[in-house]
């Protein structure tokens, strides 16, 4: 069974998700803040009117204090209106909205004054507040008496009036909160939105990239938030690495095109003139060369079958412990006959103890180290010496091989370990594939190679690699 639309929405979409739970916590906040002021609203309008009934006791105390029996049994002060007279009000400045019903009772005399309309029943009523249920109506009452002047004063009113007053108040609090929900939601979906635009400017972005031709963004880091500045650093970044290996793919397949091609047109012509030659002789001459061609295919497959090996792209290197100072010392000692054949020799610069413990593809190593000496070896002419120094230098192996050949033009160090770079200084006794494959090895094994121009002439290649700590 399908989800519907707007889960399946929810479910991917980063603005529904926020715009959810923001509304979601909103909501919380404003049921929060409706309760309270609710609760608020009911126990406000009853400490104001508990507050109103003790300040009217108090001021009727104050008023009546100071009458003599005569003035109570016989007439009153005119300020003060008579016993039942219903003309009985509290000033407007109270704030009682309706007439407030009051008696005042002496100790010694009895009954000073009452309003008509002061349920008798509440006279038994104690000291404080009180709520009594008289008849059809619940009264809320306080009574306030003076020892010293042998007067009580009690004031009742209504329980409608603090419900009115509770209602008044959430009139004037709680019920705007109503026009708040909605303004709220509108708020939230415009701040996500808005608070999103960047990641909008940076899928625009992709979006508009050429997948032949990638590029830096273009996004100007200050109108990007801190938090996803770092995401356009890595997408230029990445846009920009991605870009090197596109024109290194072209170049490469370029050059492997080339260099393929052009033995293998080799090849047939040779194939062509041994069939069609009468002579043993030249048939097998151009056998010879046919298969000397094919050999030398041979090796530049094996060449790109172990840039292959070592592409960032393929899988995870098997590596192990091996010393390389070891390993280093072999492949010298293995290829000084070779050297001397071709008037060269190999100085091993190196300590006899020195191991130099590293984590490697032990095939890998030694066709590096291979490729170095060999690479040296073409290129250095007779008499000449090719020095090879081993050492450590921090937390790494420092691996220099100096030959006394033509040297490297400046404007060639960069682009010395890219396949099937033909130095000019080095003439075609290579397809460029040595170092480019020396330098692709140290990368995978986290090293480098780098190319300098020593002062007095030949090249120095040197390689750094990473040591095993112990």
């Amino acid at each position: 069974m399908s989800r519907p639309v707007f889960m399946k929405r929810l479910a991917t979409s980063l603005h529904a998700r926020l715009i959810l739970w923001l509304l979601a916590l909103l909501g919380t906040v404003w049921v929060a803040l409706w309760t309270n002021t609710w609760g608020t609203a009911v126990d406000t309008a009853t400490r104001d009117v508990d507050q109103r009934l003790r300040i009217t006791a108090t001021l009727l105390l104050s008023l009546y204090t100071g009458q003599t029996p005569a003035n109570v049994s016989g007439g009153l002060p005119t300020a003060l209106p008579p016993v039942g007279s219903t003309l009985l009000k509290m000033p407007a400045g109270m704030g009682w909205e309706t007439p407030v019903n009051f008696e005042v009772v002496s100790f010694e005399h009895g009954l000073v004054t009452r309003t008509p309309d002061f349920p008798t029943a509440a006279r038994d009523a104690s000291v404080g507040f009180n709520n009594r249920d008289i008849g059809d109506r619940r009264w809320r009452i306080f009574t306030l008496d003076d020892p010293r002047q042998g007067l009580v004063s009690r004031v009742a009113v209504q329980q409608s009036i603090g419900s009115d007053r509770a209602n008044t108040l959430r009139d004037d609090f709680a019920w705007p909160l109503i026009w708040l929900l909605p303004v709220f939601a509108l708020l939230a979906v415009f701040s996500v939105w808005s608070g999103l635009a960047p990641l909008r400017r940076i899928e625009r972005a992709i979006d508009t990239q050429d997948p032949l031709a990638p590029r830096p963004m273009g996004i100007n880091r200050d109108r990007v938030p801190m938090e996803l500045r770092r995401l356009v650093d890595t997408l230029d970044h990445l846009m920009h690495r991605v870009g090197e290996v596109l024109t290194r793919q072209r170049a490469f397949t370029a050059g492997a095109g080339h260099e393929l091609r052009t033995p293998l047109a080799g090849c047939r012509s040779q194939l062509q003139v041994a069939q069609r030659s009468r002579e043993d002789e030249s048939r097998q001459r151009a056998l010879d060369k046919a298969l000397h061609t094919l050999d030398h295919m041979s090796s530049l497959v094996d060449q790109l079958l172990t840039l292959a090996r070592v592409d960032p792209a393929a899988s995870e290197l098997d590596t192990r412990p091996l010393e390389f100072g070891r390993l280093v010392r072999r492949l010298v000692a293995e290829r000084q006959d070779a050297a001397a054949s071709d008037g060269v020799e190999l100085a091993l610069k190196t300590p006899e103890d020195i191991s130099l413990p590293i984590e490697g593809n032990v095939p890998l190593m030694e066709t590096l180290v291979s490729n170095l000496l060999d690479n040296a070896i073409r290129f250095s002419p007779t008499g000449a010496t090719v020095q090879v120094h081993l050492e450590p230098q921090g937390d790494r192996a420092c691996l220099r091989i100096r030959d006394q050949g033509p040297g490297i033009h400046s404007a060639e160090l960069d682009h010395l370990f890219d396949p099937f770079f033909s130095s000019q200084s080095h003439g075609k006794g290579s397809n460029g594939l040595g170092l480019a494959i020396v330098q692709a090895v140290a990368k995978a094994h986290g090293g480098e190679a780098k190319a300098l121009q020593p002062e007095h002439g030949g090249a120095a290649i040197i390689v750094y690699l990473p040591l095993t700590r112990r």
